[in-house]
């Protein structure tokens, strides 16, 4: 498992976004970045204080050791102005101090796009402009896990109509009714809160509990909630199975199972070693940021 993850939103829900209307890609109108005293604490929350046409980013790094940061969200996470993608890709090249270093970022817009439009398409220009960054994306062949169906039927809880609103993965954010809210996916070192998606999406969350990416091949597009615990340590001995392993004692035993046998008491479907496309992104060119 990743020992630096600790509690990350893999949806977008919690950015005060707005739909995407336009394909035009704004820019700012005005940007400081500010690099960190050494030490700083770096901050987690996606946005950090931003509000639509207001990015307000405090202390963050680059690409963090869990290949976290603002060039994932910029050219992955957020790379279309939208959650383009529910995973986490590795990200290689560029000196030490893109892990280390962390900055300040303050920029405004004159109209109001969204948070991941700043995040994704308009960071992107940030990064070029002041950071040089030159970057380029591969594909390659390389270890996997496959998402696959169990030996039984799956054990999986269909999305109530009217519970939440999902996030499309390479959409723009629908609209909300009201009372309603985006579908909160979330996971942490020995949990996974699936308040509302797909398969294809619950692939990308695990992909960053484990040590490398996760395949969806069930072919099952239906949207689900999902609770998954499981023991942070691999490792962990085995137990008998649980007559219901969706019972609350069954997922908050001490003696939790690892997320591998988790994953076939409680979900009756199991993961696969294999190999399979693995994407990436290599850095060719950076250089610390220009003065404001």
């Amino acid at each position: 498992m990743k020992a630096t993850l600790l509690m990350a939103a893999l949806s977008s829900v919690l950015l005060q976004a707005q739909p995407v209307s336009s394909p035009a890609t704004p820019k700012f109108d005005v940007v400081s970045i500010k690099p960190c005293k050494p030490g700083a604490g770096a901050e987690f929350v996606v946005g950090g204080n931003s509000s639509p046409g207001r990015l307000s980013i405090g202390c963050a790094h680059l690409a963090d050791v869990d290949n976290t940061g603002l060039i994932q969200q910029a050219y992955n996470r957020y790379a279309d102005g939208h959650l383009t993608s529910a995973k986490i890709i590795p990200i290689e090249g560029g000196p030490d101090w893109i892990h280390s270093e962390t900055f300040e970022i303050d920029a405004k817009s004159d109209g109001h796009p969204s948070i991941q439009m700043m995040l994704g398409p308009m960071m992107q220009a940030i990064l070029a402009d002041r950071f040089k960054l030159r970057i380029h994306r591969q594909t390659r062949q390389g270890p996997v896990y496959e998402l696959a169906l169990g030996k039984g039927s799956p054990k999986l809880k269909p999305l109530q109509d009217g519970s939440c609103t999902p996030v499309l993965v390479g959409h723009p954010l629908p609209p909300l009714a009201s009372g309603q809210h985006y579908c909160r996916n979330l996971v942490s070192p020995s949990s996974v809160n699936f308040e509302g998606g797909t398969l294809s999406m619950l692939a990308g969350l695990l992909g960053l509990i484990l040590d490398r990416p996760v395949i969806d091949k069930t072919g099952i597009t239906n949207y689900f909630a999902i609770r998954l615990k499981f023991s942070p340590d691999d490792s962990a001995a085995p137990r008998p199975a649980t007559t219901d392993p969706g019972s609350p004692a069954a997922v908050s035993s001490p003696d939790a199972p690892g997320i591998f046998q988790a994953i076939q008491e409680q979900l009756g479907l199991k993961l696969v070693p294999a190999k399979g496309p693995v994407d990436v992104l290599v850095i060719d060119h950076i250089e610390r940021p220009s003065e404001n």
